[in-house]
């Protein structure tokens, strides 16, 4: 991913869609329907957490990237002028609705035209059961737990990926064997149990998963995945998580007979969810 402060000039890039775009979702894809091979996505990176820390894999051009600090004192003008000197023959500007820029905000995409003498495409907002898809309700939604219309709007399974680590060997010995993560960067879900899917070195398998403190234990906070009808010997030093459904909040129990009941139930509905989960919606 090259950085756009570092280009001098590329003459091969004829359009550019222009934003943040965390979370590559549908109404960012409405964009992406105006690009071409001859295009690239202007990302606006913004320190702190994350939908997407990777977007390549859901770009259909290439991604040049700009950290915000580095050009949130710009005026309006400069930044458009820089686009067209770094991208000495840019025909086309791609942008939200909601698309602003210059020093606090200042220019809108209405301000385009009278700065940028090429063609500007302005995209209406994309609406999803009367709701507007933004990244910011995406956020909200995955932090109540709402998987199903953060999915929705996201247009596949919000996922996770991290680092697998040592966990408590509680669960292998007394409960059931799971995976522990260490995620970075990530935005992650309410705390709470969810149907999920794993996958580990390319092989996406049913899981039941937990995000929180652990109450019932040591109150640590962790991030566990079990891995359903699978006797699994993980060698993998990296794995991703898909969340499917929530379950049930995170809960505190007495004494270990009734945490391991409980895993028992969730596991049986995650079970009835994953049945009919759509596996073409892991991307």
């Amino acid at each position: 991913m090259r950085n756009f402060l570092s280009i001098h000039s590329d003459e091969h890039i004829l359009g550019l869609a222009l934003g943040k775009f965390d979370g590559m979702h549908l109404a960012h894809k409405e964009l992406f329907k105006h690009l071409n091979k001859h295009c690239a996505l202007l990302c606006i990176e913004s320190q702190g957490l994350s939908l997407t820390p990777n977007k390549a894999p859901y770009s259909p051009c290439e991604i040049i990237s700009v950290h915000f600090e580095d050009i949130a004192k710009w005026s309006g003008q400069q930044f458009i002028a820089t686009l067209t000197q770094k991208f000495p023959n840019l025909q086309k500007l791609i942008v939200g609705y909601d698309f602003c820029f210059g020093k606090d905000r200042a220019f809108s995409a209405s301000d385009l035209p009278h700065l940028f003498h090429g063609e500007i495409i302005i995209v209406p907002q994309f609406c999803m059961q009367g709701v507007g898809v933004h990244s910011s309700v995406i956020r909200e939604l995955i932090r109540y737990g709402d998987m199903e219309l953060a999915n929705a709007m996201l247009g596949r399974y919000y996922h996770i990926q991290g680092e697998i680590i040592k966990g408590q060997n509680l669960g292998a010995r007394q409960l059931y064997a799971t995976i522990n993560l260490q995620s970075q960067n990530y935005i992650l879900p309410q705390d709470g149990v969810y149907a999920s899917f794993t996958e580990l070195e390319g092989e996406i398998m049913p899981s039941v998963c937990f995000i929180g403190h652990r109450f019932s234990t040591d109150r640590c906070f962790s991030i566990e995945s079990h891995i359903l009808d699978r006797n699994l010997t993980c060698r993998a030093n990296n794995a991703k998580l898909y969340f499917v459904r929530k379950i049930r909040d995170n809960q505190s129990f007495s004494d270990l007979t009734l945490l391991k009941n409980r895993i028992s139930k969730d596991i049986a509905t995650a079970k009835d969810i994953l049945h009919n989960a759509k596996q073409s919606c892991i991307v």
